[in-house]
């Protein structure tokens, strides 16, 4: 009896002994943002505090893109981005969508961040966001344990994120669409709307320029926030016109009002080859460019040049209708570059173009009221444009923002009541100038 009970106490030490040798399971280390919806596993603490800040930075630059509020969980899902050492640098993250007994997570998987597979992380964490906004709740009160469809992401928006993630602003970035409108190669905005985000071959610099125009055509709109959104939780490749119709009314709901629409937001995007602006005498020399209408009789031969307001005489010239759709582009490209007072009268010759163009008789009455309007508008913009004498005044008036303030309108309303100035205060104000460029 008494070897028995040594036996069992013995066996009783060997076990806690071998117990007490065995850590217990250590759970990861996760580090989250102060949402609780961007949680971080892997690598050590320097590790993962970086790659949260960036991750933290790239959801604020796409929340404050798409016009989506930043909230809370359960509103907004948990992303889960595990750091595997074990992976090759050159394995592309794996995103993965997890339905658990809390509710639908996302998991990102990725190998330790680099310099080679930085913009593969990135783009991943884009797409983990946009997966993230497209199931969740749009009221707040869905069932975490209800079937939610995962839409697929589509390419055009996660170039036009990433490269507003790296270049904010966009003057900074010209957009080169110009050879494309040139060439008549335009692709359908219905065809970029059905490529993946999971298309291995990346995208040519001609393809992310037409991505970002899309974005902006998109956004820029009425109902472009809640369009947006919608369009991230519908099947983009699955009739993509009437995916479109339904996410935003203002658009055509015809394929030809929809490529309309999309040439003249390309010839505007097109424009942004120079980064500054023209001013006052750089957009008139421009304007009388475009007001010259150069045509050649296909019968004849002749060569004919008419003024864009002599309407009756060229418009029964073969040619007349495609020259004018070509104008209206080009009318259209130069307003996203002159001096903003010419904004308007640009845009007065843009409709002209319009109504010549499509023949109405109603509106062909107004035409010519139209372009004597534009001209005396011109007129009267050239005048003060040139009563402007000092560098002061002329920074603000060519710097000034494309917005018409209060305090410009003041200006321009204080300048037309003011004498002209006089030569002796011409030369005081020289005086001056050259007087306060001489010191340090």
């Amino acid at each position: 009896m008494r070897r028995s009970a040594a036996t069992f106490y013995l066996v009783a030490a060997l076990s806690v002994t071998v117990f007490a040798e065995t850590p217990p399971p250590v759970r990861p280390v996760k580090t989250s943002d102060q949402f609780s919806q961007l949680l971080v596993t892997g690598g050590d603490f320097a590790q993962r505090v970086a790659l949260l800040r960036a991750a933290s930075d790239l959801r604020e630059i796409v929340l404050e893109a798409l016009g989506a509020p930043q909230k809370r969980y359960p509103v907004a899902r948990p992303i889960l981005l595990v750091m595997n050492a074990s992976l090759p640098t050159d394995r592309r993250p794996i995103l993965r969508v997890t339905e658990d007994p809390g509710g639908v997570k996302l998991q990102l998987t990725f190998p330790t961040p680099s310099a080679l597979n930085a913009s593969e992380l990135e783009r991943a964490l884009i797409t983990a966001l946009l997966t993230e906004l497209a199931i969740r709740p749009s009221n707040g009160t869905q069932d975490p344990s209800a079937d939610i469809p995962v839409p697929s992401v589509p390419r055009w928006i996660v170039d036009a994120l990433f490269h507003k993630a790296h270049h904010p602003n966009t003057l900074l970035t010209p957009i080169a669409v110009r050879t494309l409108l040139n060439s008549g190669r335009i692709p359908s905005p219905i065809t970029l709307l059905g490529r993946p985000e999971e298309d291995p071959v990346p995208s040519t610099e001609e393809e992310i320029d037409l991505h970002r125009c899309l974005f902006s055509l998109l956004r820029n709109r009425p109902d472009g926030k809640e369009g947006i959104l919608k369009l991230l939780r519908r099947d983009s490749s699955a009739e993509p016109l009437r995916t479109l119709s339904d996410c935003f009314p203002s658009l055509g709901t015809t394929e030809t009002a929809l490529q309309r629409e999309w040439t003249l937001h390309l010839a505007s995007c097109s424009a942004q080859t120079e980064l500054v602006s023209l001013d006052g005498p750089q957009t008139e020399i421009e304007i009388q460019k475009l007001l010259q209408i150069d045509l050649t009789d296909t019968e004849s031969g002749r060569h004919f040049t008419f003024n864009l307001s002599q309407y009756d005489d060229y418009l029964r010239i073969p040619g007349a209708k495609a020259l004018l759709q070509t104008r209206q582009l080009e009318w259209v490209a130069l307003r996203n570059r002159a001096h903003f007072l010419y904004v308007e009268i640009i845009n007065a010759y843009i409709g002209a173009c319009a109504i010549l163009e499509s023949g109405q008789p109603k509106q062909m009455k107004e035409l010519a009221r139209r372009f004597r309007n534009a001209t005396l508008e011109r007129e009267s913009t050239a005048a003060k444009l040139s009563r402007i004498h000092d560098q002061l005044n002329w920074f603000e008036a060519v710097g000034a923002p494309r917005q018409w303030t209060p305090n410009l309108a003041e200006f321009y309303r204080l300048l037309d009541e003011l004498p002209p100035v006089s030569p002796k205060t011409k030369a005081a104000l020289d005086r001056a100038e050259k007087m306060y460029a001489k010191r340090p």
